[in-house]
């Protein structure tokens, strides 16, 4: 996890609505058998700045927001069905197994944190517990 007085950018919680709005929120992609919108496209952040990243909302019923995700964790530690894991570190879930990225970095440049992924979107059972924890509100789960 990045602490968010460290980030160079202010995280704003998921779109919400994201799943209705397929002008700002296109399929540009798949990952990991889940649906990726918008990635490559410019999103603002919490501040009305670019985000700088553009990776985009990374699955449909489990959607994480990857531009905004601080690799917290906390999410993966209370899902009872252990659906995410860590994009740059695979097979590894919960607070602190996320890759730590280095600043200035290659992998810096293009994620700033390691990223939650729903790998197993289709085994979520809609408790929510993953989106109450959120620090940063990245996560919505639509049943």
């Amino acid at each position: 996890m990045v602490k968010l007085e460290e980030l160079d950018f202010k995280p704003k919680p998921i779109d919400e609505h994201f799943l209705e709005n397929d002008k700002d929120y296109p399929i540009t992609g798949q990952h990991n058998n889940h649906d990726v919108r918008a990635e490559g496209m410019q999103r603002m952040d919490a501040d009305g700045k670019p985000y700088p990243t553009k990776l985009g909302i990374h699955g449909t019923h489990v959607a994480v927001d990857w531009d905004c995700c601080i690799a917290d964790g906390a999410c993966m530690d209370v899902c009872p069905v252990n659906l995410y894991e860590w994009n740059l570190n695979p097979g590894k879930s919960g607070t602190g197994n996320d890759k730590k990225v280095e600043k200035g970095s290659d992998e810096w440049n293009k994620y700033r944190t390691d990223k939650c992924d729903p790998v197993r979107e289709s085994d979520c059972i809609f408790c929510m517990a993953c989106e109450s924890v959120c620090p940063v509100r990245a996560i919505k789960i639509t049943p």
